[in-house]
């Protein structure tokens, strides 16, 4: 079971890497927005920023990845940039990120508190196993522990965030954001997912296929992945 679980975990932070959308792709403009910001000016460094998230999306599209991830980022990008030159203040470029993580740390912790756990969402989303299945007493808990992770995760990076674009610290911003991206999601996402799968085999609930034949207690369980 623990080697399951691992190769689990591999294949999830894999796609942190390889996919239509990675990690690197969100670091990559801001990045060489700050640097190019400390060197001449908002309008150079918007520009670069750009030029970057350009690349990327050509790149992506030539790899026959979806277009609509190369367009997402490029408005991103482009957002970003005509803040900090709108505001000429160069911390605004990091304004949306700040603001949609404070949000995803308030849906988080709302979803927690009406027992519909954003985890067990974010798993529906990609497994598509029973809904239901996800709200039952004796599983949705395992969720909501690693909604709790993934809460205090979004919370503690958008309140430094916040403090940070206060007190105007561009290249701090860029720093906090490189350093709670990917060496900072991977562990999360291994520890969330370990103490998930505990969780719920802790509780002694149905797997999915015992859940969909209505199966009486005591169950099997068993269930793969998270």
């Amino acid at each position: 079971m623990t080697n399951t679980v691992n190769d689990d975990i591999r294949e999830e932070i894999t796609g942190l890497f390889i996919g239509d959308r990675t990690l690197g792709d969100s670091l990559a403009p801001p990045l060489l927005f700050v640097a190019v910001n400390a060197v001449w000016s908002l309008g150079v460094a918007s520009a670069v920023a750009i030029a970057a998230g350009v690349l990327v999306a050509l790149w992506r599209i030539r790899k026959g990845q979806q277009i609509v991830y190369a367009v997402a980022g490029i408005g991103a990008v482009a957002f970003a940039a005509f803040l900090a030159l709108r505001s000429g203040r160069a911390e605004s470029y990091f304004l949306p990120g700040i603001v949609s993580g404070l949000a995803y740390a308030g849906g988080a912790l709302i979803s927690i508190l009406v027992k519909r756990p954003l985890s067990g969402w974010a798993s529906w989303a990609y497994r598509r196993w029973p809904l239901d299945w996800y709200w039952r007493d004796d599983v949705r808990p395992a969720y909501t522990l690693a909604s709790w992770v993934w809460f205090w995760y979004f919370a503690i990076r958008g309140g430094v965030s916040a403090w940070l674009f206060v007190v105007e610290q561009p290249e701090a911003l860029a720093v906090w954001k490189t350093i709670t991206s990917w060496p900072t999601i991977v562990p999360l996402l291994y520890l969330s997912y370990r103490l998930g799968v505990a969780k719920r085999d802790e509780l002694g609930g149905p797997s999915v296929e015992e859940h969909l034949a209505g199966a009486a207690p005591p169950y099997e369980g068993g269930q793969r992945r998270f």
